[in-house]
């Protein structure tokens, strides 16, 4: 290649460099702290992709990482392949009980994630014990349901994640709704796994 004109990596740490980040200004401190925690991965040695959508079996592992879950019980979903990359850690959360799957033992590992479904993993992460010690548990009273146009559309099994998250800041509004159904891009789930640990690492 054109080695000659590759720029000279001065100070260069292990710190992965992203080379497609340049949009992604808002998002681009949380992605590069979860890189040097080896928290978040790019999906090559310089890319990390900030505008897919993100995949439910890469959520569920990038919270194993962050909460530095672990299971000694290596049964997995019926739709999990021993060699895929995130079979560990979608054990971890599947024993663990973060994650419940989609029924029939399956859990569509490779499919976009909503953000209702998201939602629902992170409430259970934090309002399990799970999270180990000294860890800010997230409030669970509801009382009050967010004040959002299309709260009803939510599916009821994740009224009260949506409730929890959004009432204590962790998840913000899109656009002024909840956008259930909606995907989250890589960039957008950092800057969330982020805010997370931020919040966790607080003493309640």
């Amino acid at each position: 290649g054109d080695t000659e004109t590759a720029p000279d990596a001065s100070g260069e740490t292990d710190v992965i460099r992203f080379t497609d980040l340049s949009n992604h200004a808002w998002a681009s401190d949380e992605i590069n702290t979860l890189a040097a925690d080896g928290i978040i991965k790019g999906t090559s040695a310089t890319t990390f992709s900030p505008t897919a959508n993100i995949t439910r079996a890469d959520f569920a592992l990038l919270l194993v990482r962050a909460f530095k879950l672990s299971s000694d019980n290596t049964e997995n979903f019926a739709d999990v392949m021993v060699n895929d990359y995130y079979a560990s850690e979608l054990a971890i959360a599947r024993n663990t009980g973060i994650v419940s799957g989609i029924g029939d033992n399956k859990f569509a590992p490779r499919n976009t994630i909503t953000r209702q479904d998201m939602m629902v993993i992170v409430y259970r992460a934090l309002s399990t014990d799970l999270v180990g010690e000294g860890i800010r548990a997230l409030p669970l009273t509801n009382e009050v349901l967010p004040d959002y146009p299309d709260f009803a559309t939510v599916a009821p099994y994740a009224r009260d994640a949506v409730s929890a998250l959004i009432s204590a800041g962790l998840v913000n509004g899109k656009s002024g709704l909840v956008a259930p159904m909606d995907y989250t891009t890589r960039a957008e789930v950092a800057v969330l796994i982020k805010r997370i640990l931020d919040y966790t690492n607080q003493k309640g």
